[in-house]
């Protein structure tokens, strides 16, 4: 089995390039991959960025978070829009020029978690700016520099990973709100732009009070949610996966009313950050490799050495 390794992907808008980013722990900033695999080049380097979001109608335009990640809600983290010229990965640079622009103000706290609305000129994102970290909305060009953030949800909770449906008409987001004294436990919440029709999205049935649900995204027709939970329990024991953390899980799909909830994914790993991709533009699976073309940067595989536990008896 091949790695490579990156998180929080997000598809170009034809669906031939996928940003993600490498290593949120080690400045790695962000890379862009042909969605085959064939190739890939360096966008930032030596910042640390995280959780990406490519505008759904400018090819050249990346939105990412750009600070550290997992602190707390007065930590300094920024909103920037990224552009760079789409021929640049005709070459063979292994580093693509870009112009990173950034759209929050320096005393707002931990802004993080962008997604673009579907004409591409509004940004839902989690701020901290209060102490608790909740949903806002600013301008995607200019950001909060062209007039101030508009407040979408309130509450001493935690509002994160919002998702803008492709349809435009809902922002889906994952939420301890119906439970703020508990970090570990999320559920799914819908709520329109303007900020009204504020929803709980059930999954769980009977068992609804430990939902740990996040990385919430919608299909291209905007009736369905793919996440991330923990609704199958712990697949495997940690002795038998030591080096694996499941505090998710595996990935699942569900209409926005809660019904159709079908199970994706199956194994004792955590599956998360997932992307969805449907419609014409359809990765050849045929073709996903790795190796190189002419140009990009190497590709390297990479091989952790297993943990061993002994014992004496």
């Amino acid at each position: 089995m091949l790695r490579i390794h990156g998180s929080f992907p997000t598809f170009s808008p034809n669906g031939d390039l996928i940003a993600f980013n490498p290593d949120f722990d080690a400045n790695a900033g962000i890379k862009i991959v042909k969605s085959d695999g064939s190739k890939r080049w360096n966008l930032i380097k030596d910042r640390a960025a995280f959780y990406n979001a490519w505008s759904p109608t400018e090819k050249h335009v990346i939105f990412t978070s750009l600070g550290p990640i997992f602190q707390s809600a007065k930590t300094t983290v920024q909103i920037a829009r990224i552009e760079f010229n789409p021929s640049d990965l005709d070459g063979d640079k292994e580093e693509i020029p870009c112009n990173v622009k950034i759209l929050t103000k320096e005393d707002t706290g931990n802004n993080a978690f962008p997604s673009c609305s579907p004409d591409g000129k509004s940004l839902v994102f989690r701020s901290g700016r209060t102490g608790h970290k909740n949903l806002y909305i600013i301008e995607a060009v200019n950001g909060e520099f062209n007039g101030d953030a508009r407040r979408l949800t309130e509450g001493q909770c935690i509002d994160t990973m919002p998702s803008w449906s492709p349809k435009g008409d809902l922002i889906a987001f994952s939420s301890n709100r119906h439970n703020p004294d508990d970090v570990a436990v999320f559920g799914i919440y819908v709520i329109k732009p303007d900020g009204s029709g504020l929803r709980r999205v059930y999954v769980a049935g009977d068992d609804v009070e430990r939902e740990r649900i996040n990385h919430v995204c919608f299909s291209k027709d905007g009736e369905w949610l793919l996440f991330t939970a923990n609704l199958g329990g712990v697949t495997a024991e940690p002795v038998s996966l030591p080096n694996q953390f499941q505090p998710y899980g595996d990935l699942y799909v569900v209409r926005l009313d809660g019904s159709g909830l079908r199970r994706l994914t199956w194994n004792g790993y955590e599956n998360g950050t997932p992307a969805w991709l449907e419609g014409d533009e359809v990765v050849d699976m045929g073709r996903l490799r790795l190796e190189n073309e002419v140009g990009g940067d190497t590709l390297k595989g990479q091989f952790d050495e297993p943990l061993w536990i002994s014992c004496d008896f």
